[in-house]
């Protein structure tokens, strides 16, 4: 009877152990004009975490942001110049986050975007996410509009790809991201670990009582 309880204690132990071996964690993810540690940039400086693939160009602080959102600690309007040019045009500003030593299925985005004029897609890692911003109002740039980004399939180990896909119509244009993320850490805690050797060790006692 004694060793039953044994067991059963060991087993429990181990139960315990396994899903506490896992737990979110915020992953490094910039919103647009910040610098390398993430605060913001002054007017006209070049952001080193996005890039126009159009022109093959860093994005860049715009000067002029009236009459958009107010710019905030979190994140401010950039476009291909400092001025808002060129105009009516379509760019895609791309930025990466390093998911090493996560879980990508469980990494989730929470972010929010504006544009002048349109946003027509936020891909990640090539994946089409269908979130967009159409019909060239300008409530797409004076708030932000919330989104997220949570598909298991999309996200995968190591270096990872977020895409915006915007489009200027008129006189000038820019762009913004606000972001954050969170992944499951794939690495046992060392208390975890305590713990199951404890579970383990356990186990093998009942077991040699027995």
């Amino acid at each position: 009877m004694k060793s039953k309880i044994r067991e059963l204690i060991a087993a429990g132990l181990f139960a315990v152990a396994v899903p506490s071996a896992v737990c979110a964690a915020p992953f490094t993810i910039f919103g647009t004009g910040l610098g390398p540690t993430g605060l913001p940039l002054p007017a006209a400086a070049i952001d080193p975490h996005y890039q126009d693939l159009t022109s093959g160009t860093p994005a860049i602080v715009i000067t002029n942001t009236a009459p958009y959102l107010p710019n905030n600690a979190s994140s401010q309007w950039v476009w291909q110049t400092a001025a808002g040019t060129p105009v009516n045009t379509t760019l895609r500003f791309e930025t990466t986050f390093d998911l090493t030593g996560l879980d990508p299925s469980t990494a989730v985005i929470n972010g929010a975007w504006g544009t002048d004029n349109n946003g027509l897609d936020i891909l990640l890692n090539g994946h089409s996410t269908g979130i967009t911003l159409l019909g060239t109002l300008i409530t797409n740039f004076t708030v932000l509009h919330a989104f997220t980004i949570n598909n298991p399939a999309w996200f995968v180990s190591g270096i990872n790809k977020l895409d915006f896909d915007v489009q200027d119509v008129g006189a000038i244009a820019a762009f913004r991201a606000q972001l954050s993320g969170t992944a499951n850490s794939n690495v046992p805690e060392p208390a975890t670990l305590a713990l199951l050797g404890l579970g383990i060790a356990c186990l093998g006692f009942s077991r040699r009582r027995q």
